[in-house]
């Protein structure tokens, strides 16, 4: 997750409150689902080996800082590497934006194609690089994890839209990978993304007390619970419906997954801008992300200390499950 240098969404906390009215009524909100016995049955597989593995592999190659080209490409060979695996056909797209010069960063990118709608297309992300000095064991291997997991259970799944897998390079360095992948969307007219669901730091998870801190809490509007065995779903007032499908597929399908809902109010917090799902919103396309909070709980954050050990990887597949059939049912999974 980037840090809060890089929120672009500053300055309206006061906004929220004037509209505390329609986010209480919006929040209650559920958008009611039809669970389908494939999706649960393919989803039951992301386990905590699994994740395991991939954040196991990825932590090895030590800081994938997006000025380190060799940890760069090593982190890229290995995402790719599972995605052919998987029948997939991986393709790195150029990161084209001001100031930014290479280094072997690029954003990573695999197709399921739609069988209905082939150029409709939904998309679920995370960032693969970290800040330098950090083996990014939670920011962001286990995001990165997560996608690959809902890639494999989804890989064959009839779906009638087109689901994206991406892999963003350079989130630590100003969202440059989304936000060039975005401003690309203009260049193929004829396929329409329909959003993001951004996996942003899901594997830090703590059950003791005074133990989840926030920015600010505001009773009823923003309070974060303070447990920190919770996963958050953030949104803009834009994405509220996107929250409320994950929350829906959360309640069906992974019952024992905790979660703090802001998925309309996030838009009014900075905090809640510092990832890939950001430049969606400022494209007024829908974005959630999903995340453990951060600082606000990890406190390896962003230090040489995030490693393996330090994650929870039951709460981390928890939290893979539910998105991987949020995506299949935004995607138009059949027969629900």
């Amino acid at each position: 997750m980037a840090s809060r240098f890089f929120s672009t969404k500053k300055g309206r906390l006061l906004a929220a409150a004037v509209l505390v009215g329609a986010a209480i009524t919006w929040w209650s909100f559920r958008s009611p689902i039809t669970p389908s016995a494939e999706v649960a049955d393919r989803i039951q597989s992301i386990g905590a080996g699994r994740l395991a593995e991939h954040i196991k592999q990825l932590t090895e190659i030590g800081p994938r800082d997006g000025n380190d080209a060799e940890a760069t490409r090593a982190t890229l060979d290995y995402i790719s590497a599972r995605l052919r695996g998987l029948g997939y056909e991986p393709v790195e797209e150029v990161i084209d934006w001001p100031g930014f010069e290479g280094g072997g960063s690029v954003n990573l990118i695999a197709e399921k194609r739609g069988t209905k709608y082939p150029n409709k297309i939904v998309e679920i992300g995370a960032h693969y690089d970290t800040v330098p000095f950090s083996p990014g064991a939670d920011d962001n291997a286990s995001g990165v994890a997560g996608v690959l997991e809902a890639a494999r259970v989804l890989r064959d799944l009839p779906t009638e839209r087109t689901i994206r897998f991406c892999f963003f390079g350079l989130e630590e360095m100003g969202l440059i990978g989304s936000q060039s992948h975005v401003a690309g969307f203009a260049k193929t007219p004829e396929r329409e993304v329909l959003g993001l669901l951004n996996l942003e730091m899901i594997a830090c998870r703590k059950t003791g007390p005074d133990t989840q801190d926030a920015p600010i809490r505001i009773p009823i509007i923003a309070s974060l619970p303070t447990t920190g065995d919770f996963i958050t779903v953030a949104g803009d007032m834009g994405s509220g419906w996107l929250g409320n499908l994950f929350e829906a597929c959360a309640d069906s399908y992974v019952p024992e997954l905790e979660y703090f809902s802001a998925n309309r109010i996030g838009g009014f917090f900075g905090d809640a801008a510092r990832s890939d799902h950001s430049p969606y919103w400022n494209s007024d396309l829908p974005g959630i992300m999903l995340t453990d909070t951060a600082e606000f709980r990890n406190g390896n954050y962003h230090d040489p200390t995030d490693i393996f050990e330090t994650l929870d990887l039951e709460f981390a597949a928890q939290v893979s499950r539910a998105a991987a059939a949020a995506m299949a049912h935004w995607a138009g999974v059949s027969g629900a």
